[in-house]
């Protein structure tokens, strides 16, 4: 799993995952409210995140336990930072708030999707023992 496929993986993922946030904004917020478009969203991206993975993560069975963790690791590092960069210096949100859409206790659903990303390669990568 080299550096460059792992990076593609996630630069498919990250304009799926874009339109799902301007989705949400645009066309559910209006339709069914904060709560339960966030509740869809939350689904659709952890969705995307899965179908993208997939193929890409089951050629990757057999594969060490660190190797699968340093695939987690630059997923959620990219992520994270993206998140934060974009949000703060484009879309001109502040620190706090984006920091805020990590507060589950909040009820923010962000972090299952986040959690499912960087599970993904255990999902879709660990070995099938047979017998």
């Amino acid at each position: 799993m080299t550096l460059p496929r792992i990076f593609g993986v996630w630069l498919l993922i990250l304009p799926l995952m874009v339109i799902n946030g301007i989705v949400r904004e645009m066309v559910l917020v209006p339709s069914l409210g904060r709560r339960p478009a966030d509740v869809a969203s939350a689904a659709i991206g952890i969705v995307i995140v899965l179908l993208i993975t997939m193929p890409f993560l089951r050629r990757a069975r057999g594969r060490s336990t660190g190797a699968l963790v340093r695939v987690s690791a630059i997923w959620l590092l990219l992520t994270v930072a993206f998140e934060f960069l974009f949000g703060h210096y484009v879309d001109h949100k502040s620190w706090t708030e984006l920091a805020g859409n990590y507060a589950i206790w909040r009820g923010n659903l962000w972090p299952i999707v986040l959690a499912t990303l960087v599970l993904s390669p255990f999902i879709w990568g660990r070995s099938r023992t047979t017998g």
